[in-house]
C-alpha cells in the first residue's frame, strides 16, 4: 500500500506528527540542548563532527557513522511512517500530495527520545545503536527507550 493511502487517524499518532508547532518545539529543543545536527548535512560541518567525536571519545570517521537513521530511537515502523506522511499531508488528497516525496527524501523518522520527525542524515548526542526500529518494538527496545527518555 503506498504511503499516504489508508492512513491512520491521526489520535492514533504522536502529536509531533501532525502537529508543526510542537514537532518545531520539540526539534528546536534537540538543537539547542542535545546538539541535533548538523543544521545541513550535505555542507563540511567540521566542527560539528569534531565536537561530535569528542563527546563520545571516538574519531570523527566513527562519530559521521553515527547518525539518526541507524539510532534505536529513530521510529520507521509502516504505523509511524503513515502517522509521519498523514502529518505533513493534512487533507490533501492522496493524489494531489507531495507527502511521500518529502517523506522519502528526508528519510524521515520518528525521534522517540524527543519527539520530533527526524531526519535520518542528522544526529545529536543522544545517539543509541541499534535502530532504526521498522518493526514493532519488542519489550526490551521499549524498556530502553523508556529508560533512556529518563535520563534526558
Amino acid at each position: 500500500m503506498p504511503l499516504g493511502a489508508g492512513r491512520k487517524t491521526m489520535k492514533n499518532c504522536p502529536i509531533a506528527t501532525h502537529d508543526i508547532s510542537v514537532n518545531l518545539k520539540n526539534r528546536d529543543k534537540a538543537f539547542a540542548e542535545y546538539g541535533y545536527g548538523p543544521a545541513n548535512p550535505e555542507n563540511d560541518n567540521s566542527d560539528f563532527w569534531n565536537a561530535r567525536a569528542k563527546e563520545w571519545n571516538t574519531s570523527v570517521d566513527n562519530a559521521k557513522t553515527m547518525h539518526c537513521g541507524n539510532c534505536s530511537a529513530f521510529i520507521q515502523t509502516p504505523e509511524m511512517m503513515e502517522c509521519i506522511v498523514g502529518g505533513i499531508q493534512q487533507e490533501e488528497s492522496n493524489s494531489e500530495t507531495y507527502a511521500p516525496e518529502v517523506v522519502d527524501s528526508a528519510d524521515l523518522g520518528y525521534c522517540e527520545l524527543f519527539e520530533f520527525k527526524c531526519a535520518a542524515d542528522r544526529t545529536c548526542s543522544a545517539w543509541l545503536v541499534g535502530g532504526p526500529i521498522t518493526k514493532p518494538m519488542t519489550g526490551k527496545q521499549k524498556a530502553m527507550l523508556k529508560f533512556a527518555k529518563m535520563e534526558y
